[in-house]
């Protein structure tokens, strides 16, 4: 979307791109940093279509060895000249090992490096770090629990690092690089992660986003019947120093969540948002009502 138009102006996409008869939860799309391509991942392929709809490379994968979940992601590099590529071997039967990491040139498709990963991952999610050379990777095992990884292109290999967890889901990073954020696999708690050794520097459970009744905000208990209230697997950072961790239950006639903005040097809750932001890390988001409108918002 351009958000550079005046405010009285409706606001237009940048670019479309049709990605054919593919069902939305079969494949892994990701959008370059300039909008001018995209990539889709599936479990057989990974494709580069351009916006005129030419496919500029593609990348076919050994077929899988019988049906199962396993969903391919795929990520860009911050700069666009990469494309970072999680598939799901072990789940698919492809190799006797676990599963794969890849990177591949954005322009031409050529695969620069691979890596064995010790997962059996049903799917997996990647967020390119702000410096440039870094990507943070997630593969979930179902109820097996979940891993994190940073990796690095050095020469015709990925440096990995393997953090000390199998309970922790990869949710955002912070716009200066310093941390990053993850929430639990029960989805109990949020904690904040300095980069690259994930050392813990605050945490918030979610206790802490309830009265002593048990109550959230808005009045709904885990006495209820329905979901307890828990952490989503969503949120992020407003800003360097801000973010936003979002609290959701169930009740027997409803369902509600609530975004809180937390403030990270202090600890404190400062307020809440009326509605589920796309953050966007420069302290502004944006918002979709129930008519489909489009609202940027600015942190005051």
């Amino acid at each position: 979307m351009d958000f550079s138009a005046a405010d009285d102006e409706p606001v237009a996409p940048r670019a479309m791109f049709r990605l054919g008869d593919r069902p939305r939860d079969a494949y892994g799309a990701a959008l370059a940093p300039d909008g001018r391509c995209v990539v889709v991942a599936t479990q057989h392929e990974a494709v580069r279509l351009d916006a005129d709809g030419a496919v500029r490379w593609r990348i076919p994968f050994t077929p899988p060895a019988h049906s199962s979940i396993g969903l391919a992601n795929c990520a860009f590099s911050r700069d666009g000249a990469h494309v970072w590529i999680f598939r799901p071997d072990a789940m698919l039967g492809r190799g006797d090992g676990g599963d794969r990491w890849l990177v591949v040139d954005a322009a031409d498709g050529r695969v620069l490096a691979e890596h064995a990963l010790p997962t059996v991952g049903q799917g997996a999610h990647q967020l390119a770090h702000p410096d440039g050379i870094h990507m943070l990777l997630d593969v979930g095992e179902g109820q097996d629990g979940v891993f994190l990884f940073h990796g690095r292109l050095e020469g015709d290999a990925i440096s990995v690092h393997t953090y000390p967890w199998d309970d922790r889901c990869l949710t955002d990073v912070s716009p200066d690089g310093r941390e990053f954020m993850t929430v639990g696999h029960r989805e109990d708690d949020a904690v904040f992660h300095a980069f690259p050794d994930g050392s813990e520097l605050c945490r918030f459970a979610v206790d802490r986003f309830l009265d002593p009744s048990g109550a959230s905000e808005d009045g709904n208990t885990d006495d209820d019947e329905g979901e307890e209230p828990h952490i989503t697997w969503s949120g992020g950072y407003l800003d360097a120093a801000t973010a936003v961790i979002t609290v959701a239950g169930e009740t027997e006639d409803d369902e509600w969540s609530i975004p809180y903005v937390v403030d990270l040097s202090s600890g404190a809750i400062r307020g809440r948002l009326a509605a589920e932001p796309r953050l966007r890390g420069d302290g502004t988001w944006t918002t979709v009502d129930g008519r489909g409108q489009l609202t940027l918002w600015e942190l005051g």
